[in-house]
């Protein structure tokens, strides 16, 4: 089983206008609301592509019962802690314009320490029903910024390989108890790294740098470039399947879940990846925070490419 653990879901609610007019009227054309947050993300798409899931997070309020029945609907089985704050809603606005969509996210929190202590016993007990555990997401408001390294730890001495997708801080605290896995995307291993990547050689430079912190597999994903991956020693190269992406809320939650899938089934790194790759791609198809298809992620498949590359000191 791949378990997931998010501290701080979300609803995700995307609102969509012809063109936005800041300090003005602006006339909505369509809204679209989901749920969020990494773990909740990856869990849904484990579930959509046939893998046994199970989602652990902090739920509160009417929103966070919105989060239970679309998990439920999506035959994903959940333990939570339930919290007196209700659950985040963070807003989303795009137009036709092509700008970047402008994001309102909600810190979320603060929480009881009570509800942290009881997530921390609940999590033993899922990892050690568990083939892997992810962890993700930000932090809530009022919870210490080393929460993930305590989960990593807790989730390790469970017996499950930690899968560990976090920014800034929480990336940093949780890489001292060493994941099995970390996901950063290309601006998060900049940020931990303290550089720059000019291409695609300097991601796999980086993704080494990362593993020599002893993590056994790193993964830097690119958006619709793929990913660089560093495993056992050696640098894959994901080439992303192609499709008109329309948003990428959750393709990166849904990476994790197609290569996690994959090792979990026995497959190569190469095959996993790939699975990975076009998750990924079905998910950044679909609309606003949607979850890519089974079907989708099949016809993409075919496309998805990885090889091994050789990448040499500066």
């Amino acid at each position: 089983m791949i378990s997931t653990i998010t501290l701080n879901p979300s609803i995700d609610k995307t609102i969509y206008v012809n063109k936005l007019a800041c300090n003005d009227t602006n006339r909505i054309t369509k809204v679209e609301i989901d749920a969020g947050g990494k773990g909740i993300n990856c869990s849904r798409m484990l579930a959509e592509l046939g893998a046994e899931t199970k989602a652990l997070a902090f739920l509160g309020g009417t929103t966070g019962s919105y989060i239970r029945f679309v998990l439920e609907k999506a035959g994903v089985p959940l333990e939570y802690v339930e919290t007196e704050k209700q659950t985040r809603v963070n807003i989303c606005i795009e137009d036709t314009s092509g700008a970047p969509p402008t994001t309102l996210n909600d810190r979320g929190g603060p929480f009881a320490a009570r509800a942290m202590v009881e997530l921390f016993e609940k999590a033993k007990d899922l990892a050690r029903g568990s083939s892997y555990v992810v962890l993700g997401g930000s932090v809530p408001l009022g919870v210490n910024p080393d929460v993930h390294k305590v989960l990593v730890q807790i989730a390790s001495a469970g017996g499950a390989k930690v899968v560990l997708d976090a920014d800034g801080e929480a990336l940093v605290e949780g890489l001292q108890s060493k994941p099995f896995m970390v996901k950063p995307n290309r601006d998060e291993a900049e940020r931990l790294l303290g550089k720059t990547f000019e291409s695609k050689t300097d991601v796999a430079r980086g993704a080494l740098e990362i593993s020599k912190r002893g993590i056994e597999l790193v993964v830097i994903s690119l958006g619709k470039q793929g990913a660089i991956a560093c495993y056992d020693g050696a640098i894959y190269d994901a080439t992303a399947p192609r499709c008109e992406p329309k948003s990428t809320i959750g393709s990166g939650d849904s990476l994790i879940a197609g290569l996690l899938h994959g090792l979990e089934k026995g497959l190569s790194m190469e095959e996993s990846l790939a699975l990975g790759c076009a998750a990924g791609a079905a998910t950044a198809c679909s609309d606003g925070t949607d979850i890519g298809k089974k079907a989708d992620v099949d016809r993409l498949l075919k496309d998805a490419k990885v090889s091994k590359i050789t990448v040499t000191n500066e």
